[in-house]
């Protein structure tokens, strides 16, 4: 079932369990004069993550969907958005939209630029280049106006814990990609957390696990200085 939690003024966290996973989905809508997605879920859960969008907007005068990078939890369900919303275009980074989103979705892709800002109305929608966090196409969007940073595979925890907490997770967060080897880059890691830096974010809105606020600096430190990037490998 999804739940859904407002996480900033007219901002909402869409949350997604499945049974025997050891993660939640979670994909964010912002209720705008210009109304955006970011992010979808999978295609398999669009049935249920649709009647959620209901609820907030009508899906149909969806304009955007941000894709943060190309992966099925992240953007499965795109085109069966594209195809309710007529007005709907994808959004990806350079090589997202070049190397993927050209063919795969349904309708001509926008590609983003690095701190380009997406005016929504109320909401500014800025977007920061963050290749191989963790996959090569990757990028997060930053909200200007509620400081709320859609951080996709960052500060990501397992478990289900609550939709929004400011309680100190960052063992949580270590632990998820110590066991996941879901950031390869050391380089890269630190290129998106001087980025992130940059822009001051006060809630990290993230795709698995809880929203976090009021720590950003804690764990961004944890991610510099803690054991975190590197790829895993099976023995």
């Amino acid at each position: 079932m999804a739940t859904i939690t407002e996480i900033a003024e007219d901002i909402y966290r869409v949350n997604i369990e499945f049974p025997g996973k050891p993660l939640t989905y979670s994909f964010f809508v912002i209720k705008d004069e210009i109304p955006v997605m970011v992010e979808t879920g999978f295609g398999r859960a669009f049935d249920e993550s649709l009647e959620a969008v209901k609820k907030i907007i009508d899906p149909s005068t969806i304009r955007y969907v941000v894709v943060p990078h190309f992966e099925a939890d992240e953007c499965g369900a795109i085109n069966h958005y594209l195809a309710l919303a007529p007005h709907a275009q994808p959004i990806g980074s350079p090589i997202g939209t070049r190397t993927n989103l050209t063919d795969f979705a349904i309708r001509p892709p926008v590609t983003a630029q690095e701190n380009e800002v997406l005016d929504l109305g109320r909401h500014k929608l800025r977007f920061l280049i963050a290749p191989y966090i963790h996959q090569w196409d990757s990028m997060l969007a930053f909200d200007d106006t509620t400081g709320t940073l859609f951080s996709s595979d960052i500060f990501i925890q397992h478990g289900s814990g609550p939709a929004i907490t400011d309680q100190d997770v960052t063992e949580e967060m270590v632990s998820a990609y110590q066991s996941s080897g879901a950031l390869p880059s050391r380089l890269h890691l630190d290129s998106a957390l001087n980025k992130i830096e940059a822009v001051n974010p006060t809630t990290l809105a993230c795709h698995h696990g809880s929203v976090l606020t009021g720590r950003t600096a804690t764990y961004i430190k944890a991610l510099r200085e803690r054991d975190v990037a590197g790829i895993l490998i099976d023995p």
